[in-house]
């Protein structure tokens, strides 16, 4: 890796290293672009996995926006549009009748800028290729193998340390 230094052995230091990179490219572009666009991708059903909510909770952060709500809750109950890889969610034509994702709270995602959702963060909208330049698109291309890549080790360790289950 050119210039950037993996801190090996520890694959959630990476994976948090690979999303603030990745973060100095999004917040600009929805910055400018997500408060009117007329395809959100910041909906119901989610890309925000159990996993993800458990990764930003052990680095004691809270959803207070969610209330009484378990912070988990949401990202269960869309579990199932998340069983493949590669499942587009389903879009509403009206963008008025599109309900929010529960982690958002006045316009912004209520997750570490540095744990964002997975699915989220790997998620390069139609107005992303639209807007940004192809050598943005591209090193965003990069950057999401490495963080697929860091992300595989972190569900690795969860394994490892019999905090998640082994696949079947």
């Amino acid at each position: 890796m050119k210039g950037k230094r993996r801190s090996r052995g520890n694959p959630l230091a990476d994976y948090r290293r690979i999303q603030r990179e990745i973060r100095v490219i999004f917040d600009p572009f929805t910055a400018k672009h997500c408060p009117t666009c007329s395809t959100p991708c910041c909906i119901k059903p989610t890309r925000v996995t159990p996993v993800d909510v458990a990764l930003a909770i052990s680095t004691n952060h809270t959803f207070p926006h969610l209330g009484d709500t378990d912070p988990y809750d949401p990202a269960f109950s869309y579990a199932g549009h998340r069983l493949g890889k590669g499942i587009e969610l389903p879009m509403a034509e009206d963008p008025n009748t599109l309900e929010p994702c529960e982690y958002l709270h006045e316009y912004r995602c209520t997750f570490p800028n540095d744990l964002r959702p997975f699915g989220c963060t790997t998620y390069l909208c139609k107005p992303m290729y639209r807007h940004l330049p192809d050598d943005t698109i591209n090193k965003l291309r990069r950057l999401i193998k490495q963080l697929d890549e860091a992300h595989q080790g972190v569900l690795s360790a969860l394994r490892g340390s019999g905090r998640m289950p082994e696949e079947d």
